[in-house]
């Protein structure tokens, strides 16, 4: 019998983004990743639809990001690392080897660079060791170089390019022609970017839109007193309110789009998915016919009504100022999913999970002839380091489970509303982002609120320094200030987001600002001079100080006081480029004694209701790799495997040192089971799971270590 329901449009909507790059000072592009996502994730993503024509998407391109492509493949422009790579290894300076090594480790961990022995071996002397960069010999900089550059590759250019897979087979000791025949590679592959994307548009797979130019929280440049709307109770820097540059970023980004796509966009995603009243009505002004924002937008624009979930599956037309515009919202647990969780597990078990939640959402929809429309937006290019084969896996998997599957349907976000034109009105939009629904990441903390003090002092002093100045001058100067009103400078200057090249960010910033003010012929403020950041905090893990015994069972559970010898990684501010909207864990303990490794998880909150459903799988990795496995709601089916080289688990035992209350467990593993001995190192790993699909793992990105101690260790220990 046939199914009688409308089958559930889903709209993959993928937001691809960098900042600009570019030093205002020299004018060189500083940092490599627009030219690095350009090998994996730009590539590959329309490398792959290409072989799907049945799957349709929508790809949002940010401008500044499209005038970088034109710019290595048009104007032959490089950036620094590129320079830093291509540069044969024998004439590197002392200067350049440290920053080769510093910087030159800039992948995932797992991903890039432990299947590539050579380059595993490179991290674990340079970045485990701490052996001094100095001490690096000439064979060790050229693979240094290839391997860094070789291991951004991802699935579509191996296919299109041998060579990769060649270099790859390879393996070490690689030559300069070596190096300058993949580095050219990569600009072959930048210069096929845009077509293959102009390709699958003219042939109605894909929908292109976009973002307003250099990526700004528009209604922060609208007026940043709006913030008080969605955060009351934080501080906020002086007054900034420059409607004119909102306007200037919208009407440019539209124009740029044109010329990379012959056509201008129909849509939209307003950076961060931020968005209030007045930025509805100025993107309609403009001629925006739909933009995108997070799920709860809407919860809070009808907050107190109630809304049951299933609204969420329609668009809406958002009014205001006699403006009118179509709003969709993204569902956020799914979209999270694939950004976070998906990627720690099998390609199957994922894709299963993402079909079941979505025949599920079709599934609740009323049956009133109305279908329903599920968007899962996220960034198109940071997810897939992370995924086994940069997520060729997950997305084939993916389409070919929707391709069979006739109760979902991909859909262009642009067809769906001409075919559904919205009946839904939204009367008052909630100002805020697709973060925590409010702007808590780019204002209201010290250092962000200091960078817009300063951008607000260099936009006013341009203001009146602007009418004498020659039209060629003032374009220049005010190009800088657009370029400091976007959002990256302050997703970096805001907490908890920290990254490898925060300084380099800082400088960026403050350089823009003070280009203002040398263009305009007077002295750059000397407080441009100095950092905006505050002096750095120590790291955040704490390495084990002294033993530690907690104890198990009994009548007195263990407390804090018996872990305070205890390593620690505080997690909740683990934070990377992408933002997880829900995290499980807030911190990871672990210490031992001469007898035993203890690990203790401490979760955002109580785990109990959800014990049935919960797993904890601990790995760990010596000379012997072992798995431990805890099921949260029967701690007495607690298991340590052995992983045999087939990775199979094998040689079970059971592992009596586990609890649980509310929020923590705790476990103790002995050395003995593990094969260990005085002088080992143990490398080991915590994941939580939920059924067969991890959630989340602790360290992030890396391993914890502790080296089997010996009676002596409380004696040498360096305490804090």
């Amino acid at each position: 019998m046939s199914d009688p329901r409308q089958p559930l449009d889903l709209a993959l909507l993928w937001h691809m983004h960098q900042p600009s790059y570019r030093d205002p000072i020299s004018g060189q592009i500083a940092l490599p990743w627009v030219r690095l996502h350009s090998t994996r994730a730009y590539f590959d993503m329309a490398w792959l639809l290409e072989r799907h024509p049945e799957i349709k998407a929508t790809f949002n391109f940010v401008p500044i990001l499209l005038e970088q492509l034109e710019s290595y493949v048009e104007r032959g422009e490089r950036d620094r690392y590129w320079e830093l790579s291509y540069k044969p290894a024998s004439e590197l300076t002392a200067n350049e080897c440290a920053l080769v090594v510093r910087h030159f480790f800039s992948v995932h961990l797992e991903t890039g660079i432990k299947p590539r022995a050579r380059y595993w071996s490179l991290f674990r002397r340079f970045k485990e060791e701490g052996q001094d960069p100095q001490s690096i010999d000439e064979s060790d900089l050229r693979d240094l170089q290839v391997l860094f550059n070789l291991a951004w590759f991802g699935y579509g250019t191996r296919v299109e390019f041998p060579l990769i897979d060649e270099l790859d087979r390879k393996g070490q000791n690689y030559t300069e022609e070596d190096k300058k025949n993949l580095l050219d590679l990569q600009i072959e592959v930048m210069r096929r970017l845009l077509p293959m994307y102009r390709k699958l548009a003219e042939r109605n797979q894909i929908e292109l839109t976009s973002t307003p130019y250099y990526h700004p929280i528009l209604p922060l440049i609208l007026d940043s007193d709006v913030a008080r709307r969605c955060q009351p109770d934080r501080p906020r820097p002086p007054r900034f309110s420059w409607p004119e540059d909102a306007k200037t970023h919208v009407q440019r980004a539209i124009e740029a789009h044109q010329r990379a796509f012959g056509m201008p966009p129909a849509g939209m995603w307003p950076a961060e998915g931020s968005v209030s009243p007045e930025v509805a009505a100025l993107l309609a002004q403009c001629g925006v016919k739909w933009i995108a924002s997070d799920e709860a937008q809407l919860w809070n624009s009808y907050k107190g009504c109630n809304l049951p979930r299933h609204e969420l599956f329609h668009a809406y037309n958002v009014e205001h100022e006699g403006q009118t515009i179509s709003m969709i919202f993204r569902d956020r647990g799914i979209s999270d999913a694939l950004g976070f969780t998906y990627s720690r597990n099998p390609a199957s078990v994922s894709v299963d999970d993402f079909m079941r939640n979505a025949r599920a959402i079709r599934d609740s929809l009323p049956q009133n002839g109305e279908r329903g429309l599920l968007v899962v937006a996220l960034d198109g290019e940071n997810p897939w380091e992370y995924y086994e084969a940069s997520g060729r896996f997950f997305l084939e998997c993916l389409y070919d489970a929707l391709k069979k599957d006739q109760s979902i349907r991909t859909v262009r976000v642009g067809d769906h509303l001409r075919e559904n034109p919205p009946v839904r009105k939204i009367e008052h939009l909630h100002t805020g982002s697709w973060i925590n629904s409010d702007f808590g990441i780019w204002i209201g903390g010290s250092v962000e609120n200091r960078a817009w003090k300063r951008l607000g002092e260099a936009r006013q002093f341009f203001e009146e320094a602007r009418h004498d100045l020659s039209p060629e001058t003032c374009a220049k100067a005010y190009e800088h200030l657009l370029q400091a009103e976007g959002s990256d400078w302050f997703w970096w200057y805001g907490e908890p987001f920290h990254s490898e090249n925060d300084e380099e960010f800082d400088y960026l910033f403050r350089s823009h600002l003070r280009q203002v003010y040398t263009l305009c012929g007077v002295e750059p403020p000397p407080v441009l001079d100095r950092s905006l950041y505050p002096p750095k905090d120590a790291a955040a893990a704490r390495l084990p100080s002294f033993f530690v015994t907690p104890r198990f069972g009994g009548d007195r559970p263990s407390t804090y006081f018996d872990w305070l010898g205890a390593g620690c990684y505080e997690l909740a501010n683990a934070c990377s480029s992408m933002y997880q909207a829900a995290k499980y864990l807030d911190k990871f303990l672990y210490g031992f004694d001469l007898k035993n490794l203890y690990l203790r998880l401490e979760a955002l909150t109580d785990l109990t209701a959800e014990a049935e459903e919960l797993t904890l799988r601990v790995r760990l990795y010596a000379a012997q790799d072992y798995c431990a496995e805890i099921p949260l709601h029967q701690l007495s089916k607690a298991t340590l495997y052995r992983i045999a080289e087939d990775q199979k688990p094998c040689d079970p035992e059971p592992l009596t040192m586990v609890q649980m209350r509310s929020g923590i467990i705790e476990l103790g593993i002995p050395f003995e089971k593990l094969g260990l001995h005085t002088g080992d190192v143990l490398r080991f790993s915590a994941h939580l799971l939920r059924n067969r699909v991890e959630l989340e793992a602790v360290p992030m990105g890396e391993l914890a270590q502790v080296t089997v101690p010996t009676p002596a260790f409380e004696e040498i220990r360096q305490w804090p």
